[in-house]
């Protein structure tokens, strides 16, 4: 897949590379405040606890806010999806039509291969 040299493991973010190589989707989770948190990084956001810990998620959110790109031959959809545990996060959606989405539309994590790195999460209509 193209566009995706640019992934590198980080001690912030080797755990989560890691878990979409074995197919899981995970999120940092703090043991001081019990809140899971996007993106990965050392220390917690809300309380600035080191205690952290990654727990995996199904995955599952809705559509927080879209835009869809027509700057292609095919246009494609970048998407705010607010997680079932609370973070939001910046991903691609795809697998559904465009013109029918909208806000508080249901997706799911799903994992497209690349040459050479982990698998890449992507956000499925649900």
């Amino acid at each position: 897949m193209a566009g995706t040299e640019f992934i590198e493991n980080s001690p912030e973010t080797k755990p989560f590379w890691d878990a979409t190589a074995a197919g899981l989707f995970v999120l940092p989770w703090c043991r001081q405040c019990q809140r899971t948190h996007w993106y990965p990084r050392g220390v917690c956001p809300y309380c600035l606890s080191t205690a952290l810990d990654w727990r995996e998620s199904p995955g599952e959110g809705e559509i927080h806010s879209f835009s869809v790109n027509r700057m292609r031959k095919e246009p494609y959809v970048l998407a705010y999806v607010a997680l079932s545990e609370g973070p939001i996060m910046l991903g691609n959606v795809i697998d559904g039509d465009p013109a029918t989405l909208s806000i508080g539309r249901k997706v799911k994590v799903v994992f497209k291969p690349t040459s050479g790195g982990p698998p890449i999460p992507f956000f499925a209509v649900r």
